[in-house]
């Protein structure tokens, strides 16, 4: 059986042409997931097209599947009547391991027990629906559903154009608002959470969940992140101890049943939340999906699907399971649909294709997102599809109801933009409203909406707050490369001694802020290979510590951590920048220059984007003490390792003028001083300028201001006393003194960092900023150790992925 698309789509396919649509599905699939490190995925930009009467059918038989699940699970983990029936697989239920004992008699608060189910359908050739799996414990899918609307959409906006469909959004709306309804207790908003594992190695997973808690509008937890306590669940806040108001109502789970607690289901590689069914038992907190779900998964149980409805629906089963052997029979071949030609030829051909639909509660029982993701079924490497549902031509809404929150119009309205500029935003935080038009006088509604206090959790704040400190480094580091790149090119071809020791004390300085040992110190700085080598190892080599390209892939992976919580905006300038890192390590012999300018334009859009778009609480204030605390040291490591060593005055010069470069204080150096760069002036300016956005003085201003609106509830004076006595020996120190020659210190010693090899190789004698700057690198860390112990769990104080002071 052929799938006749509409009228419409294969017209402007047909315009799109060939090259049209393979640079659609290019765009489409370096968009996808574009945040991601994982393979990038093939997408076919012809969409599997599903009309309103073929819609109704397969959604009709989608929700009487999981109203059969839901009542099976009531049962299995209620009074158990199936298994003493002659129908149900009773042998095959009662030995898989699926089947949680201690799951039973936990109760419901909704009028359902399952939340969320994604099911798995293929078309036949004689039109039949059949289903293939179902996903109950840990259904997924939505994520990736909006994920590949948004590229599409964005990639091939003439072919949304082209046909009016049932948007995503809305849906997701409607389910944030039953939920909320489900939720809510004691006169209060509920508190609802979403748990995942964030698995580094399925990153695509990772992705599709993070979604789908953004879409509902619920935070990201880990179960390190919650505890149990008197049959109630709660967060473990950042830095204040738990109290009533950090109760959690409804976990979304993702995670598998059997990982969830050690306690009553075992040891899980998560560690799981200790207590969490006797809390689930209590009914304080409701699990979405139940415990042992995944029963609902048994092949025997699918199999007996037919009769069961008839038995406790008595409904004959709509969508039937597939056969065991697909393809066996005429009957069974399955139906195709219009595609891109896998062998990459101009023409269309047919491919069949397999359905991934997700059934969610509402108030009014289940809804099925209307659309989804499908997959190429065959014999070729496999494609991902978008799934279009039309709107019926006589679709429409109550008068006065045609416009939705926010201004755009809903589909059936006249309205001829598809789903290319809807689907390409970003979904909505606020939670929906009750559905229904505003009066005509404007009137007040009551939209019976309970505000929800925003949730911050350890582990969150540890994400933001190392967040942050990434931005800073990579930033930094960038900076710092770029221009000492761009000086030793001037230097290189200079014959003088003052330009060799320019040279040789910045390439060493590179190797000192970045603590990437022994790095230039043990190189000729005249030798261009080895330079460049070492350099190209900082930029590529993201097992190195300390690297350009470490701190990158650690800013990477932070940043997929807070999807939830930052803006869409921010994964285009992600993947941006993992592009120009790709070039780096090409051979294209790409200026190295450009592509250290190309971070640096990344950090600063990266920054722009965070500064426009996070709200200015708890987690900003987290990610400005990481930001300043780290910012900090830098510029102290680099004042130490260019000015800890008299020189020259030209050799002194040529080295002030990089550090003003790296600094971006030039400008205010030559409108406060009018005079060529000189250590002393300079140092004045990075050490107590309070309107220089990159001195010492202003990130100190800053992060005193910032510590003071932490939540404290008693004062902790291992957070002030760093910083108070950072402030105070800062203040005191005057820049001629400190580039004095220490009297009594070897050339080349160092105070506090006795590891490190010491730059005497660079020449001159050194002065005392070695030893202040080691002082006050000390103060820092030690500050950022009792933020970390104070505010984030101390066995988790230096984050997996983190390396502290590399």
């Amino acid at each position: 059986m052929r799938i006749a698309a509409p009228g419409a789509p294969v017209d402007e396919l047909a315009a799109l042409g060939p090259r049209g649509r393979r640079l659609a599905a290019t765009s489409a699939a370096s968009m996808f997931a574009a945040d991601v490190s994982a393979p990038t995925p093939v997408i076919d930009p012809v969409p599997v097209v599903l009309d309103a009467e073929d819609w109704d059918t397969l959604s009709a038989g989608l929700i009487q599947r999981v109203r059969l699940l839901d009542a099976l699970y009531a049962d299995l983990y209620g009074p158990r009547t199936v298994l003493g029936t002659d129908v149900a697989p009773a042998a095959e239920l009662l030995q898989d391991p699926a089947y949680l004992r201690s799951a039973i008699g936990i109760p419901s608060r909704g009028a359902t027990h399952l939340f969320a189910v994604t099911s798995t359908v293929a078309r036949q050739a004689d039109g039949s629906w059949v289903v293939l799996e179902d996903s109950v414990d840990v259904p997924d899918g939505a994520g990736f559903a909006l994920e590949l609307r948004r590229v599409l959409s964005r990639c091939a906006p003439s072919l949304y154009r082209s046909t009016e469909l049932r948007r995503l959004h809305p849906f997701f709306d409607t389910v944030r608002t039953a939920l909320h309804r489900r939720t809510r207790t004691d006169g209060r908003a509920g508190r609802t959470v979403v748990l995942t594992a964030g698995d580094p190695d399925d990153p695509l997973r990772a992705f599709d969940q993070s979604w789908l808690a953004n879409l509902l509008g619920s935070p990201v937890v880990s179960v390190g992140d919650l505890q149990t306590g008197s049959g109630s669940l709660t967060l473990r806040l950042p830095g204040v101890d738990s109290d009533p108001g950090d109760t959690v109502d409804a976990l979304v789970r993702l995670l598998p049943s059997a990982q969830l607690d050690p306690l009553d289901l075992g040891p899980t590689p998560y560690g799981g939340v200790t207590g969490l069914v006797e809390a689930a038992r209590c009914g304080d907190v409701e699990m979405l999906n139940p415990f042992g779900a995944g029963l609902l998964e048994n092949p025997a149980l699918r199999a007996a699907l037919p009769d069961l409805c008839r038995q406790i629906l008595h409904e004959d089963l709509q969508l039937r399971p597939a056969a065991p052997t697909v393809g066996a029979s005429t009957g069974a071949e399955p139906a195709r649909w219009l595609s891109s030609d896998p062998a990459g030829g101009d023409d269309l051909v047919e491919r069949p294709v397999r359905l991934r639909l997700m059934v969610i509660a509402s108030e009014d029982g289940y809804e099925v997102l209307p659309g989804g993701v499908a997959h190429t079924d065959d014999e070729a490497p496999e494609a991902l599809k978008d799934i279009w549902v039309t709107v019926p031509e006589t679709f429409a809404l109550p008068e006065g109801a045609d416009e939705e929150p926010g201004g755009e119009r809903s589909p059936g309205t006249g309205s001829t933009s598809g789903g290319a500029t809807s689907e390409g935003s970003a979904p909505g935080r606020a939670d929906a409203v009750d559905s229904g038009a505003a009066p005509a006088n404007g009137a007040g509604v009551d939209l019976g909406v309970l505000t929800a206090y925003p949730a911050m959790t350890r582990s969150i704040g540890s994400d933001l707050f190392w967040f942050g400190r990434y931005l800073e480094r990579v930033d930094s580091t960038a900076r710092l490369l770029r221009t000492v790149l761009d000086t030793s090119n001037d230097l290189g071809s200079e014959r003088s001694a003052s330009a060799g020791t320019a040279q040789a004390v910045l390439l060493g300085a590179v190797t000192d802020v970045t603590t990437t040992y022994p790095g230039f110190l043990d190189l000729d700085p005249q030798d261009p290979e080895s330079v460049r080598s070492e350099i190209s190892s900082l930029l590529t080599d993201s097992g190195r510590p300390g690297s350009l390209a470490q701190s990158y892939a650690s800013l990477a992976h932070t940043t997929r951590t807070l999807r939830d919580l930052i803006s869409d905006d921010v994964w285009p300038v992600i993947a941006r920048m993992r592009g120009s890192f790709h070039l780096l390590a090409g051979s294209d012999n790409r200026p190295l220059e450009q592509g250290l300018t190309d971070i640096v334009d990344g950090c600063l859009t990266l920054s722009g984007a965070v500064a426009d778009s996070m709200p200015r609480n708890l987690g900003w204030d987290l990610t400005e003490v990481g930001r300043k605390l780290e910012r900090t040291m830098g510029l102290l490591s680099l004042l130490r390792a260019t000015l800890g060593h008299r020189r020259t005055r030209a050799a002194e010069a040529r080295i002030a003028g990089a550090v003003a470069l790296i600094t971006e204080s030039g400008a205010s150096y030559r409108r406060t001083f009018h005079a060529a760069v000189q250590p002393e002036l300079l140092l004045e300016l990075l050490l107590h300028d309070t309107t220089l956005p990159r001195s010492i003085a202003f990130q100190l201003d800053r992060l005193n201001s910032t510590l003071d609106r932490l939540p404290e509830v008693t004062p902790s004076p291992e957070l002030r006393a760093p910083l108070t006595a950072l402030r105070s020996r800062i203040g005191s120190w005057e820049p001629q003194e400190l580039l004095r020659p220490a009297s009594g210190t070897a050339p080349g010693s160092t105070s506090a960092v006795a590891s490190a090899p010491t730059p005497a190789a660079r020449g001159g004698a050194p002065t005392s900023m070695l030893e202040e700057a080691d002082a006050a690198i000390g103060s820092l860390r030690e500050l950022a150790t009792a933020l970390e112990n104070r505010f984030f769990r101390p066995s988790e104080s230096t984050s997996r992925w983190g390396i502290d002071d590399v």
